[in-house]
Protein backbone atom coordinates (compact mmCIF):
# COMPACT_ATOMS: atom_id res chain seq x y z
CA UNK A 1 0.00 0.00 0.00
CA UNK A 2 3.00 2.11 0.77
CA UNK A 3 4.87 1.77 -2.16
CA UNK A 4 1.39 2.66 -4.43
CA UNK A 5 0.68 5.53 -2.31
CA UNK A 6 4.53 6.48 -3.09
CA UNK A 7 4.08 5.58 -6.48
CA UNK A 8 0.79 7.84 -6.82
CA UNK A 9 2.43 10.80 -5.78
CA UNK A 10 5.52 10.81 -7.52
CA UNK A 11 2.78 9.99 -10.82
CA UNK A 12 1.24 13.10 -9.60
CA UNK A 13 4.42 15.61 -9.49
CA UNK A 14 5.51 14.69 -12.73
CA UNK A 15 2.37 14.67 -14.30
CA UNK A 16 1.52 18.57 -13.13
CA UNK A 17 5.20 19.43 -13.36
CA UNK A 18 6.38 20.13 -9.85
CA UNK A 19 9.66 19.93 -8.44
CA UNK A 20 11.36 22.14 -5.92
CA UNK A 21 9.71 24.45 -3.60
CA UNK A 22 6.36 23.66 -5.82
CA UNK A 23 6.12 20.47 -4.83
CA UNK A 24 3.93 22.58 -1.64
CA UNK A 25 1.15 22.61 -3.71
CA UNK A 26 0.35 18.82 -3.64
CA UNK A 27 2.10 17.86 -0.36
CA UNK A 28 0.40 20.69 1.79
CA UNK A 29 -3.42 19.60 0.26
CA UNK A 30 -2.01 15.93 0.89
CA UNK A 31 -1.30 16.41 4.54
CA UNK A 32 -4.63 17.89 4.97
CA UNK A 33 -5.85 14.46 3.91
CA UNK A 34 -4.01 12.47 5.82
CA UNK A 35 -5.57 14.43 9.11
CA UNK A 36 -9.29 13.84 7.66
CA UNK A 37 -8.75 10.28 6.19
CA UNK A 38 -5.38 8.76 7.08
CA UNK A 39 -5.27 6.78 3.69
CA UNK A 40 -1.38 6.78 3.22
CA UNK A 41 1.37 6.82 6.14
CA UNK A 42 2.80 10.88 6.92
CA UNK A 43 6.69 9.60 6.79
CA UNK A 44 5.99 9.67 3.18
CA UNK A 45 5.63 13.41 2.95
CA UNK A 46 8.81 14.11 5.57
CA UNK A 47 10.77 11.98 3.10
CA UNK A 48 10.29 14.20 0.50
CA UNK A 49 9.75 17.26 2.12
CA UNK A 50 13.68 16.13 3.11
CA UNK A 51 14.74 15.75 0.10
CA UNK A 52 13.92 19.15 -1.40
CA UNK A 53 14.13 21.18 1.68
CA UNK A 54 17.52 19.45 3.41
CA UNK A 55 16.71 17.56 6.79
CA UNK A 56 15.56 20.65 9.49
CA UNK A 57 13.88 22.77 6.25
CA UNK A 58 11.80 19.20 5.41
CA UNK A 59 10.95 18.84 9.37
CA UNK A 60 10.00 22.16 9.79
CA UNK A 61 7.48 22.10 7.01
CA UNK A 62 6.06 18.89 7.67
CA UNK A 63 5.77 19.82 11.43
CA UNK A 64 3.70 22.56 9.99
CA UNK A 65 1.90 21.22 7.53
CA UNK A 66 0.86 18.17 9.75
CA UNK A 67 -0.19 20.96 12.97
CA UNK A 68 -2.42 22.81 10.22
CA UNK A 69 -4.05 19.20 9.15
CA UNK A 70 -4.75 18.42 12.66
CA UNK A 71 -5.58 21.64 14.43
CA UNK A 72 -8.27 22.55 11.38
CA UNK A 73 -10.17 18.89 11.87
CA UNK A 74 -10.52 19.25 15.28
CA UNK A 75 -12.39 22.82 15.13
CA UNK A 76 -14.17 21.15 12.29
CA UNK A 77 -15.64 18.34 13.97
CA UNK A 78 -16.02 20.11 17.63
CA UNK A 79 -17.87 23.63 15.91
CA UNK A 80 -19.49 22.15 13.38
CA UNK A 81 -20.09 18.55 12.71
CA UNK A 82 -19.76 16.97 16.27
CA UNK A 83 -23.45 16.08 16.64
CA UNK A 84 -23.08 14.37 13.03
CA UNK A 85 -20.04 12.69 13.96
CA UNK A 86 -21.09 11.38 17.55
CA UNK A 87 -23.78 9.75 15.58
CA UNK A 88 -21.77 7.97 12.74
CA UNK A 89 -18.36 7.30 14.56
CA UNK A 90 -19.17 6.57 18.15
CA UNK A 91 -19.81 2.96 17.92
CA UNK A 92 -16.52 2.93 15.48
CA UNK A 93 -14.74 4.19 18.10
CA UNK A 94 -15.16 1.50 20.66
CA UNK A 95 -11.90 -0.55 19.97
CA UNK A 96 -10.03 2.94 21.18
CA UNK A 97 -12.09 3.17 24.72
CA UNK A 98 -8.84 2.31 26.34
CA UNK A 99 -6.98 5.10 24.97
CA UNK A 100 -10.18 7.37 24.78
CA UNK A 101 -10.08 7.04 28.56
CA UNK A 102 -6.35 8.16 28.86
CA UNK A 103 -6.92 11.08 26.44
CA UNK A 104 -9.20 12.31 29.04
CA UNK A 105 -7.22 11.70 31.90
CA UNK A 106 -4.00 13.15 30.70
CA UNK A 107 -4.94 15.23 27.92
CA UNK A 108 -1.65 16.84 26.27
CA UNK A 109 0.49 14.01 27.19
CA UNK A 110 -1.86 11.16 25.64
CA UNK A 111 -1.93 13.40 22.48
CA UNK A 112 1.96 13.34 22.56
CA UNK A 113 2.12 9.39 23.06
CA UNK A 114 -0.25 8.78 20.28
CA UNK A 115 1.44 11.46 17.81
CA UNK A 116 4.49 10.11 18.45
CA UNK A 117 4.22 6.35 18.17
CA UNK A 118 1.43 5.23 15.67
CA UNK A 119 -0.64 3.25 17.55
CA UNK A 120 -3.54 4.96 16.50
CA UNK A 121 -4.14 6.74 12.60
CA UNK A 122 -3.34 10.12 12.72
CA UNK A 123 -7.32 11.13 11.60
CA UNK A 124 -8.72 8.95 14.44
CA UNK A 125 -6.55 10.24 17.00
CA UNK A 126 -8.32 13.82 15.81
CA UNK A 127 -11.93 12.66 15.97
CA UNK A 128 -11.27 11.21 19.22
CA UNK A 129 -9.92 14.62 20.68
CA UNK A 130 -12.35 16.34 19.18
CA UNK A 131 -15.46 14.61 21.30
CA UNK A 132 -13.97 14.26 23.80
CA UNK A 133 -13.49 17.27 26.87
CA UNK A 134 -9.52 18.13 26.55
CA UNK A 135 -9.58 21.69 26.27
CA UNK A 136 -8.99 23.63 22.71
CA UNK A 137 -5.49 24.70 24.15
CA UNK A 138 -4.51 21.26 25.49
CA UNK A 139 -4.72 19.83 21.99
CA UNK A 140 -3.10 22.52 20.01
CA UNK A 141 -0.48 22.18 22.78
CA UNK A 142 -0.68 18.18 22.37
CA UNK A 143 -0.90 18.07 18.72
CA UNK A 144 2.31 20.70 18.30
CA UNK A 145 4.58 18.61 20.93
CA UNK A 146 3.14 15.50 19.45
CA UNK A 147 3.72 16.21 16.34
CA UNK A 148 7.20 17.64 16.59
CA UNK A 149 8.33 14.42 18.35
CA UNK A 150 6.94 12.33 15.93
CA UNK A 151 8.65 13.79 12.80
CA UNK A 152 11.84 14.48 15.09
CA UNK A 153 12.14 10.82 15.48
CA UNK A 154 11.04 9.63 11.90
CA UNK A 155 12.96 12.51 10.19
CA UNK A 156 16.47 11.55 12.00
CA UNK A 157 15.72 8.09 10.86
CA UNK A 158 15.10 8.65 7.18
CA UNK A 159 17.51 11.75 7.42
CA UNK A 160 19.89 8.55 7.67
CA UNK A 161 19.45 7.62 3.69
CA UNK A 162 20.47 11.36 2.78
CA UNK A 163 23.06 12.93 5.96
CA UNK A 164 26.34 11.41 6.86
CA UNK A 165 26.54 8.77 9.97
CA UNK A 166 28.03 11.46 12.57
CA UNK A 167 25.32 14.24 11.25
CA UNK A 168 22.87 11.27 11.69
CA UNK A 169 24.01 10.48 15.08
CA UNK A 170 23.57 14.11 16.38
CA UNK A 171 19.74 14.42 14.79
CA UNK A 172 19.08 11.15 17.39
CA UNK A 173 20.95 11.97 20.00
CA UNK A 174 19.33 15.17 20.41
CA UNK A 175 16.05 13.48 20.05
CA UNK A 176 16.64 11.22 23.10
CA UNK A 177 17.18 14.45 25.14
CA UNK A 178 14.06 16.05 23.75
CA UNK A 179 12.29 13.20 24.96
CA UNK A 180 13.68 12.62 28.54
CA UNK A 181 12.93 16.17 29.08
CA UNK A 182 8.90 15.57 27.96
CA UNK A 183 8.74 12.16 29.99
CA UNK A 184 10.20 14.29 33.09
CA UNK A 185 7.87 16.64 32.70
CA UNK A 186 5.37 14.18 32.55
CA UNK A 187 5.85 12.10 35.85
CA UNK A 188 6.61 15.45 37.67
CA UNK A 189 2.99 16.87 37.04
CA UNK A 190 0.99 13.38 36.51
CA UNK A 191 2.84 11.28 39.33
CA UNK A 192 -0.38 10.93 41.49
CA UNK A 193 -2.36 9.85 38.55
CA UNK A 194 0.32 7.20 37.75
CA UNK A 195 0.54 5.84 40.86
CA UNK A 196 -3.73 5.77 41.46
CA UNK A 197 -3.36 3.94 37.82
CA UNK A 198 -1.04 1.44 39.05
CA UNK A 199 -2.86 0.62 42.55
CA UNK A 200 -6.00 0.18 40.50
CA UNK A 201 -4.25 -2.63 37.74
CA UNK A 202 -2.91 -4.62 40.97
CA UNK A 203 -6.62 -4.95 42.63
Amino acid sequence: MTETINTWIDWLLQTLGLSGPSILFVTIPLALLQSIIGFFPFVILIVLHMSVFNVIGGMIISWLACNLGGILMYFLIRRYLYNWFDRKWRSKLKRYDKWQRYLDRYGIWTLVLLRTIPIIPNNVINFMSAVSPIKASSFIWGTVLGNLSYIWLFGAIGSSLVVSREDWNGYITWYAVFISILIGIFIRRHWDHLQEDKRSRMH
